[in-house]
């Protein structure tokens, strides 16, 4: 699939280009691949045989993309270094009823991976120990005093999860204490392991690759499908029955989607399956935790990703880093109840301090014009939340940004967040390589790290060259990628309902855009916090007019320019088509990313 027309933009507010996704294909096949989609599917609308012809997607492979089974994707434990090994230590520990330390990372993948294990091995009758460490207290990753106190509560075997594998000299010092540690994560390793029983990380150097776009959460799946066959080959569940492992995959589809990884293949399928275990409502926590959210609708992606993973990381940005896995782990109905208002409370905490260090952020980074990759920082910020504040940076700029707060002796914790095409796992291991950094590591879209402050200008002139180096000099200019034009009426629920069956999106399969051309803009008003949010009524004359919201508009060129053109005059909007979930039934609305003056064509 590549993009063969542009649309011809004037004045877009995000000074973004526009460009029409189109087939690799010829005009003959597209129209046949387009013809052959509506004549298997009879409800198919013609806007989603088109996106779907446009990505070379035939009739005989819808089945698999809307409907992922997990039966057909999952690999075999076996294929992974290391897995038999640690299968087998694990299992041990299970036949003799020993207890297993978990230490994890307090983020939502990491509280649903020791989660996930939690539960697992409570359904064997085996006693787990977690130890989620103090973000402020502890940092990131794997310490030896907390290794060693999992050991004296009676862990007779150590797993982390969700990090350890650049944790070098704490896995040592537990190593020459004779107890064997087990590492599962999905962070980028060095060509240098740590020194532990066993690394199960599908992104080692020494694996192909395959599986490297898995959450911590979908590896630990994987790691405990081989656990659970290696005992039932033992025979350990001759007399007992064996934990139903696919009623924990809402945690794996939880993680999955807040970790931000690529929605294909494996985890597409732990998604899909991942919110039907959901919708049943098994486990307390995350019943209870939808319920003080709000959530009023069957769950799906955007409700995990913006309605119940950041409550679960406001525990660890606030703190209390355990509370997420206490949540996803427990058995009673008060507790979950409990557990949930705390989180919501924390939650609305974390936002009111992101809120103030974003609108710093934002202006120091509007006077770095001439960097590539933003880099921000001060001792007043709150190390909590700047993984989100740089998320909003880089969304708003389109380039990597890095968020540090330091500490009044000068060391500073960073979060980074990347564009499509630049790694900055890769860059920041980089640099900590070349002395610019005390540590750090990541993936390709996220990473963390440490740094002194007499650092930062070396550290800032180092990424911009990465960048350059990276992408061969051509720096990325901000594209909308734009799947097909509707009219206002041609905006129905069947429609949606064909929109979700493509879901989850996410990285690797792009939600679909859609350009409604020559609108009016009605009824516009401020909405949400401090008017944040812009609320509208959309009229492109054809009989009908729909909802929208822009968020987060107030005061951008974005919310400008739809506000002057309440007076009349044509704008062409750019969105995605959601159900407006707060107007129930049949109603629709498309949340505007961006708005441009005539004229418009598809240029061929």
């Amino acid at each position: 699939m590549t993009p063969d027309a542009c649309l011809g933009i004037t004045q877009s507010a995000s000074d973004a280009r526009w460009e029409h996704i189109s087939a690799s294909l010829s005009a003959h096949d597209t129209d046949r691949y387009t013809a052959g989609l509506q004549e298997h599917f009879a409800d198919m609308p013609l806007p989603i045989a088109r996106i779907l012809a446009a990505r070379g997607i035939s009739a005989s492979e819808v089945e698999t993309l809307i409907d992922p089974r997990l039966r057909d994707l999952l690999p075999d434990p076996s294929r992974f270094q290391d897995m038999d090994k640690a299968v087998a230590r694990i299992a041990d520990s299970v036949e003799a009823g020993h207890a297993i330390g978990i230490f994890g990372d307090y983020d939502v993948d990491g509280a649903s991976a020791a989660a996930l294990f939690v539960n697992i091995m409570r359904a064997m009758n085996i006693e787990t120990f977690v130890h989620i460490p103090d973000r402020f207290k502890e940092g990131y990753g794997p310490n030896a005093n907390a290794l060693i106190r999992l050991q004296e509560k009676g862990a007779s075997l150590l797993i982390t999860v969700d990090c350890g594998i650049s944790a070098h000299a704490p896995l040592a010092a537990v190593a020459d204490s004779g107890m064997d540690v087990i590492v599962i994560d999905h962070h980028i390793a060095g060509p240098e392991l740590p020194r532990a029983h066993s690394v199960i990380n599908p992104n080692r150097l020494d694996e192909d690759g395959t599986y490297g776009h898995l959450c911590a959460a979908g590896v630990c799946f994987v790691v405990l499908v081989g656990v659970l066959r290696a005992l039932r080959q033992r025979g350990f569940f001759d007399d007992q029955s064996a934990p139903d492992l696919l009623q924990q995959l809402d945690l794996v589809a939880l993680a999955t989607v807040c970790d931000v990884v690529p929605l294909k293949g494996l985890n597409r399928a732990f998604v899909s399956q991942g919110l039907k275990v959901m919708a049943k409502r098994h486990n307390h926590g995350l019943a209870r935790l939808a319920d003080v959210a709000g959530m009023n609708s069957a769950p799906n992606p955007y409700a995990l990703g913006f309605l119940i993973g950041p409550r679960i990381n406001a525990a660890g940005r606030i703190g209390v880093s355990e509370l997420g896995v206490k949540l996803l782990s427990c058995q009673r109905e008060d507790e979950a109840i409990g557990l949930a208002a705390r989180l919501d409370e924390m939650n609305k905490e974390r936002r009111s301090i992101e809120e103030d260090i974003r609108a710093h952020a934002m202006d120091r980074a509007s006077a770095q014009t001439n960097n590539h990759v933003l880099v921000v920082g001060d001792e007043d910020w709150h190390e909590g939340v700047i993984g989100i504040v740089a998320g909003r940076l880089k969304d708003r700029f389109a380039k990597p940004a890095c968020v540090i707060a330091f500490s009044p002796d000068g060391l500073g914790k960073g979060s980074a967040r990347s564009i499509s095409g630049f790694a900055i796992g890769n860059a920041i291991i980089a640099a900590h390589q070349r002395g610019l950094l005390e540590g750090g590591g990541g993936h390709d879209m996220a990473a963390g790290f440490s740094i002194m402050k007499d650092k930062l200008a070396a550290f800032q002139a180092f990424m911009n060259q990465r960048l350059l180096d990276d992408l061969k000099g051509e720096i990325p200019k901000v594209t909308h990628k734009v799947s097909a034009m509707l009219s206002v009426a041609g905006c129905q629920p069947e429609l949606s309902d064909w929109l979700d069956k493509l879901g989850p999106y996410g990285s690797g399969n792009p939600e679909p855009r859609f350009v409604l051309p020559d609108c009016r803009i009605k009824n516009i008003r401020l909405v949400g916090d401090a008017g944040a949010h812009l609320s509208c009524r959309i009229d492109d004359g054809s009989g009908t007019t729909l909802n929208a919201i822009a968020f987060q508009a107030g005061g951008t060129p974005i919310g400008q320019l739809l506000q002057q053109a309440a007076d009349g005059r044509y704008l062409h909007v750019l969105g995605k088509l959601r159900r407006d979930r707060y107007r129930g039934g049949r109603a629709m609305q498309i949340e505007i990313e961006d708005v441009a003056t005539p004229p418009l064509a598809f240029a061929r």
